[in-house]
């Protein structure tokens, strides 16, 4: 009976170490973010706004559009798995106070209800650190952007923003 207690014991002080070790860790775990790509249209480093292109996976999606107007909010809801998504899956109509259970999902400017080829105009804030990073990302060119799963509001979906390639922002190599 004695050595049952003394397992049971050690067995819920691992349970609750890996519980409290993960715990912590997984707030600040990589797994609190998901990324896309998305072409580069224009930086506004005043208003710390990028806008992008960003492809749209399905028709319903596109359908979806003629119910916003230019410059309206709406939540993005990705196409994709886990931490990366590379396509748009539905766009929703923002309310208040709602919340959402889609880990894939932030909130946008949408800039045109009009796609192109399948691709939609957004505009989403970017931390002052990524501005640096996609200074030398010229339009038309793509960036890798790193958004939070379930941010609290449009000025914290995105958390980074990085050229899409190294030839963005490095200069080719020269022989002589």
């Amino acid at each position: 009976m004695r050595s049952q207690f003394g397992y049971l014991a050690l067995v819920t002080m691992l349970v609750l170490g890996t519980t409290t070790a993960t715990g912590t860790q997984s707030a600040q775990s990589a797994s609190d973010t998901f990324t896309w790509p998305g072409e580069l249209v224009s930086v506004d480093t005043t208003a710390r706004t990028m806008t992008v292109k960003a492809r749209v996976a399905y028709q319903e999606a596109l359908s979806e559009l003629n119910q916003f107007k230019a410059g309206q909010p709406v939540w993005v809801v990705w196409s994709g798995v886990s931490d990366y998504s590379d396509a748009v899956r539905q766009f929703r109509k923002p309310e208040a106070n709602q919340k959402t259970t889609d880990r894939l999902v932030m909130q946008a400017e949408l800039v045109s209800p009009h796609a192109t080829n399948q691709y939609v105009t957004l505009r989403v804030k970017v931390p002052e650190a990524s501005l640096a990073a996609i200074k030398s990302v010229k339009p038309g060119e793509w960036v890798t952007v790193t958004s939070r799963h379930h941010a609290a509001d449009a000025g914290e979906a995105v958390v980074g923003v990085k050229p899409y390639s190294e030839s963005s922002t490095t200069a080719p190599a020269t022989t002589h």
